[in-house]
């Protein structure tokens, strides 16, 4: 038994992140109101289980239940608990574009992911048809009670009685439907019924044809005889025929046969070898090609222009080359060296602009300049302010204890007195130092002008303000400057030698090109690479000279070898030239073409030759013979096309007329007939008994479950109906039995009598197979049609089958949910169970 305890919604139809807990493991309400997301919770029960997106399916509760809001992924998962206590978690979900529509199922066993048979197995891998047709009820579905058929049943129940029950079930109705298809009692277009028919009339046919019989048998006598004597008159013309025919050919052949002897006085001998032709042949094409060539090569020799021979002096300026390169990279290294150089300089510069002021002195000139900086005297002292304000401080300290003694007077004329006293003691000391501070300052200030005198001398001297001034660091960038500038004098003086050396090879390479080349070394260069083709150019020039000279030559050779053979082979053939000798070979096939013709003529000829002799000695008296011939045969064929007259009336009497083969060919079908009908009938009988027999082996194998959950099917009847009705008859359609005994069809009942049967007969269709299948049974407000006695039934009813089976019951009715008497799982957000 499967029971489910918990649901998870993540997206799906109006709801995303929904849980419910399930509260009891038998019966569990989901009330809400219409709209409020019932049917969405069973449909998301089905689809987790069995799959998504199939609206287009036929069976119910297969709507597409994509988010309202964009969100992803679809699905949820579903917690289940089988009798060991087993957790089973089967998630489902669905991303737009991502895998199969149906969703990727994701099986777990107590935490553990397992493939997905290990859950399907338990409920025998059935599919969302029989999950929906057996364990769910809606509205719609109440409505078609009147389509339940016991083949539909049967077929259920077979599947969980026997393997491959789906493929048995067809098996037998396909038996069943050929044996319809052969006979049937009161059918007349059928096989079986036709021949019974055709076997009546076709014993009729038999009985006529034998009477014609026997007239038939007087005319095919009288035919014998016109037919014997036919056959002797066409032997007769056939021998005729045959010796005409002969005759005629013989004087067709008559101008064959002295072309032949016309042929044979043509022919003559004539002395020719074949091989000693050919090779003549061949060697007059060589010597054609020979002489071709020859001219071709002397045309082309006396296209080429005089060339001399190679030159020593410009192979010489061409190797200097290498020389060339060096100095360009040498003089390309000075320039980048200058660059350097000039960009030390200028770094020394920037970094102290003092030295651009002493870069051109030399060395005794700064010397000199050591000299006078050494004898400049320090910088003129600042004033020390502190010595210059100890007076002030003292004037005013005395200034205010003689203020302070004043107004001790009126007070204490003690103390008064001495703060008056020692105020102007104060303020006399602060005069007398402020008097010699004045004089020191101004001693102070004379030497200070005087220094200040000196440096600027030096200043204007130089361009440099000595103020600051780190001389020894100065001297030593003036060291660096003028190395840097030795360095590049000589630099310079490179560059210079460089140039001396290219000048003169410059000159030298331009008489040779017989050009002007500038003094610089891409001039110069290009010049050598035009020198190296020049030079390469001539080499070329020369070396295909020679090997021309060197294929004329051989051609030459060659081409008196050959004209050498071919006159022996002339001579050899007695002939003086090859035209003479082409027209030998002609006269030589034309003798061939005779001998071949008349070999022909006389293979067609060779059985006639005799007779073709004798035909050519007497002409007119073989054409006499033929013309006698011609008019025996035309008396004879005026003499059989009369008898052939006689035998076809004979024949078309004969046909009106049944013969022995039609007296035979109507017994035959009369024969043919019977045994069709005893083929069919087996083949009827067998059809018959197999279907039957894969009905009642099924029956076994399905436990006879079929007539046990007829009989529960009517107990819940007669519990949700009060007794009203007893019995139930399930054929090809369902009528039941009221307690008055009179049955009724289902199209007869009312709407609530209609569904408590569509509920007796699910129900009892559940109950039977709830030791193969168990799984939670889903009611979608299906009781809307209930007065207050039916549901009362119905809870009695469910109760019971609550003893074996999961029920959820999903409803709007609060009359429903206050009679069941259970706490309902709701709708409403925020709560546990939403």
């Amino acid at each position: 038994m499967m029971k489910l305890i918990k649901l998870k919604i993540i997206n799906f139809g109006q709801f995303s992140n929904f849980t419910f807990d399930l509260l009891k493991p038998d019966v569990n309400v989901f009330y809400g109101t219409n709209e409020a997301g019932k049917s969405t919770i069973v449909a998301f029960i089905k689809q987790i289980l069995f799959g998504f997106h199939l609206a287009s399916h036929n069976s119910p509760f297969f709507e597409n239940y994509t988010p309202l809001a964009q969100v992803s992924p679809m699905g949820g998962y579903l917690l289940f608990e089988n009798e060991k206590g087993q957790l089973y978690e089967l998630e489902r979900l669905y991303a737009h574009g991502k895998g199969s529509k149906l969703g990727t199922l994701t099986v777990k066993c107590d935490n553990q992911v397992v493939p997905e048979n290990v859950f399907f197995d338990q409920i025998k891998n059935i599919d969302g048809d029989f999950y929906a047709d057996s364990f769910i009820f809606n509205q719609d579905m109440l409505t078609k009670v009147d389509q339940i058929k016991q083949n539909d049943l049967l077929e259920r129940i077979y599947y969980l009685g026997a393997a491959d029950s789906d493929k048995l079930i067809t098996v037998r109705d396909n038996f069943a439907k050929n044996a319809d298809s052969l006979f049937k009692k009161r059918g007349r277009k059928l096989p079986v019924n036709q021949l019974l028919l055709q076997i009546q009339e076709q014993q009729s046919k038999v009985s006529d044809s034998e009477n014609e019989f026997s007239v038939y048998k007087e005319l095919n006598s009288d035919l014998k005889k016109q037919e014997e004597l036919q056959h002797h008159e066409e032997a007769k013309r056939l021998d005729l025929q045959r010796k005409y025919d002969n005759l005629e050919k013989v004087e067709k052949l008559v101008p064959s046969y002295e072309k032949l002897q016309d042929l044979q006085c043509q022919t003559k001998a004539i002395h020719f070898d074949s091989e000693q032709y050919q090779s003549a042949q061949n060697l007059a094409i060589q010597a054609e090609t020979l002489r071709k060539k020859q001219q071709k090569i002397t045309e082309k020799l006396t296209e080429y222009p005089q060339v001399k021979d190679e030159d020593i002096s410009e192979t010489k300026l061409l190797q200097k080359k290498p020389e060339i390169l060096q100095w360009q990279a040498e003089y390309h290294s000075c320039l980048q060296k200058e660059t350097q150089i000039q960009s030390e300089q200028q770094q020394l510069i920037t970094l102290d602009p003092n030295l651009n002021k002493i870069a051109a002195l030399t060395q005794e000139q700064v010397i000199k300049l050591q000299e006078d900086f050494h004898k400049l005297p320090l910088k003129e002292t600042v004033i020390n302010q502190d010595k210059s304000n100890k007076p002030k401080q003292f004037l005013l300290l005395g200034g205010t204890i003689f203020i302070l003694g004043l107004v001790l007077l009126f007070i204490a004329r003690a103390f008064g007195l001495l703060a008056t006293g020692l105020g102007i003691a104060l303020a006399v000391l602060g005069y007398y130092q402020q008097k010699q501070v004045q004089k020191s300052n101004e001693a102070q200030s004379e030497k200070s002008r005087k220094v200040k005198e000196q440096r600027l001398l030096f200043e204007k001297q130089y361009g440099i303000n000595p103020n600051n001034l780190d001389l020894n660091n100065l001297i030593n960038e003036w060291r660096q400057y003028q190395v840097l500038s030795q360095n590049l004098k000589r630099n310079q003086l490179r560059k210079t030698e460089l140039f001396d050396l290219l000048t003169p090879f410059a000159v030298e390479l331009g008489q040779e090109l017989k050009q002007a080349i500038g003094t610089n070394f891409s001039d110069v260069l290009t010049a050598l690479d035009q020198l190296a083709k020049k030079i390469d150019t001539d080499r070329k020039r020369r070396e295909e000279q020679n090997s021309l000279k060197n294929n004329l030559t051989e051609n030459n050779e060659e081409l008196q070898e050959v004209n050498v053979k071919l006159k022996m082979i002339l001579a050899r053939a007695q002939v003086s030239s090859l035209d003479e000798y082409r027209e030998i070979q002609k006269q030589k096939l034309r003798q061939d073409n005779i001998k071949n013709q008349i070999n022909a003529l006389k293979s067609s000829l060779q059985s006639d030759l005799t007779q073709l002799q004798e035909y050519v000695q007497d002409k007119s008296s073989g054409h006499k013979k033929l013309q006698d011939l011609a008019a025996q045969i035309s008396l004879l064929n005026e003499n059989i096309n009369l008898l052939q007259s006689k035998t076809a009336e004979t024949k078309v009497k004969m046909e009106n007329l049944a013969s022995s083969t039609a007296v035979f060919e109507e017994k035959q079908k009369l024969a043919n007939l019977r045994t069709r009908l005893r083929n069919l009938s087996a083949e009827y009988l067998a059809n018959l008994f197999t279907a039957k027999w894969i009905s009642r082996a099924l029956d076994l194998a399905s436990n006879e479950r079929f007539p046990k959950m007829l009989v529960t099917a009517k107990e819940y009847l007669r519990l949700l109906t009060n007794n009203r009705y007893n019995n139930i008859e399930i054929g090809k359609k369902i009528t039941v039995t009221r307690f008055d005994g009179k049955k009724l069809a289902v199209e007869y009942l009312s709407r609530g009598t209609s569904e408590q049967l569509y509920f007796a007969l699910k129900l009892a269709f559940v109950e039977q197979i709830k030791d193969q299948i168990n799984l939670p049974i889903l009611i979608d407000d299906s009781f809307v049609n209930f007065d207050d006695q039916r549901i009362n039934e119905i809870e009695k009813l469910l109760q019971t089958i609550a003893q074996s089976n999961q029920v959820l019951i999903f409803t709007a009715q609060k009359s429903l949910v206050d009679k069941l008497q259970l706490q309902p799982l709701t709708f409403k957000k925020g709560t546990e169970h939403v």
